[in-house]
């Protein structure tokens, strides 16, 4: 006899410990060593006594089956190898930054400017210390049109204080209204008036960077961004429960972190569906797919990540970039948890976000991994 799981759900196996994922029902099952060594063994083919309770567990869950012979399953993908052979020359870009402004009046603690370490930096506003001429708003509206033609789904307009640069913000928003899935804007709260407000309704998301508690609360039409001190982490704890929708940027001092924060715990282990999963086995989670142009054209793996260029398009178009470089850009869409310290060896490493601008800010290396408390090695959590 012979018990195989069922083609949605995926066993990924990890140093100690296992997991099975239902791709269908959108949950994980983490195992135990004893039941990781069962799977592992079915999965391979070998037979079964079919008297293994778990195993008539997971019958029960619709999980698996027991079988009479053999039996091959091909797993549900949503993209196959020769499919994928088909693609590899379109780009798969899916989000890009764009930073049309770097001038801000404020010294936020928390702004790239000071190169403080954040787990969401690259949604929040910042403004960079940094040389260079800067694009003029034909050259934005000629990216504009560039990243439509290459497919990109949804653009970031971010970049210093935006208000301080209405005009041309809004002449570029009105330009690339229309040509993308979703466009979201990057503003400080304390920059923000009713009338800027006004002016985004039904053109583009906000997300509200705050450093004020009471300010983050979630509301309809836009997105808080919470920048939260290493001294507050225990604050937001009464807040997280009811503000779902909030997005929290924890800033790291001294490269020192909680081991009970939700970017350090099980709370970062997010169920993906069938999409995001296949995705997490041939692209990062975060900057797969993702370029942030900057405010002088330099095209980056993602506006955190200012070391890295791909080049610059202040004068040159930006498919060249992908026809010059597109080996170098797929070093960081394609560099998979499978390829990340710690967490080659994890079995929760397709579903679990991963930021590598602040990994590598902490470690040095672009592979290092620090922002974890999970021991895969252990099949423990700090």
């Amino acid at each position: 006899m012979y018990f195989r799981l069922n083609p949605e759900c995926y066993f990924i196996q990890g140093s100690k410990r296992g997991a099975i994922f239902d791709l269908i029902d959108s949950r994980i099952y983490a195992l135990s060593p004893e039941e990781t060594e069962l799977i592992e063994s079915s999965e391979k083919n070998q037979p079964v006594s079919g008297h293994e309770e778990f195993l008539h567990e997971l019958k029960k869950l619709r999980l698996g089956t027991f079988y009479d012979n053999r039996t091959y399953m091909y797993k549900v993908r949503v993209i196959n190898s020769s499919m994928e052979e088909e693609l590899k020359f379109q780009t798969n870009l899916s989000r890009t930054f764009l930073e049309i402004n770097n001038s801000c009046q404020r010294d936020c603690w928390f702004c790239g400017w000071h190169g403080v370490s954040r787990s969401m930096g690259c949604m929040g506003c910042n403004k960079w210390n940094e040389d260079g001429r800067p694009l003029e708003i034909g050259r934005w509206k000629g990216l504009v049109d560039e990243l439509r033609d290459l497919d990109c789904k949804d653009i970031v307009i971010t970049g210093g204080d935006l208000t301080l640069a209405w005009d041309k913000t809004m002449e570029i928003l009105d330009y690339a209204k229309g040509k993308f899935s979703k466009i979201h804007m990057v503003l400080h709260q304390d920059s923000l008036s009713k009338s800027h407000l006004d002016d985004l309704d039904g053109r583009a998301r906000p997300i509200i960077q705050t450093e004020n508690l009471s300010n983050a609360v979630a509301k309809e039409g836009f997105t808080p961004l919470l920048a939260v001190k290493p001294e507050h982490y225990g604050d937001i704890w009464n807040f997280i429960p009811e503000n779902k929708d909030a997005l929290l940027d924890f800033a790291i001092k001294d490269g020192q972190l909680s081991n009970d924060l939700p970017i350090m715990s099980n709370k970062k282990i997010k169920m993906p569906g069938i999409y995001q999963f296949s995705r997490h086995m041939r692209y990062h989670p975060c900057i797969g797919g993702t370029l942030a142009i900057s405010y002088t054209g330099n095209v980056l793996p993602c506006p955190m990540m200012r070391g890295h260029s791909f080049g610059n398009v202040g004068d040159g178009e930006l498919y060249t970039i992908f026809e010059k470089g597109l080996d170098e850009i797929n070093k960081f869409w394609k560099l998979t948890l499978d390829k990340i310290d710690k967490c080659r060896c994890c079995e929760f490493r397709y579903s679990c976000t991963d930021c590598r601008a602040l990994d590598e800010s902490l470690t040095g290396r672009l592979e290092g991994k620090k922002v974890c408390s999970y021991d895969p090695e252990e099949g423990a959590w700090a």
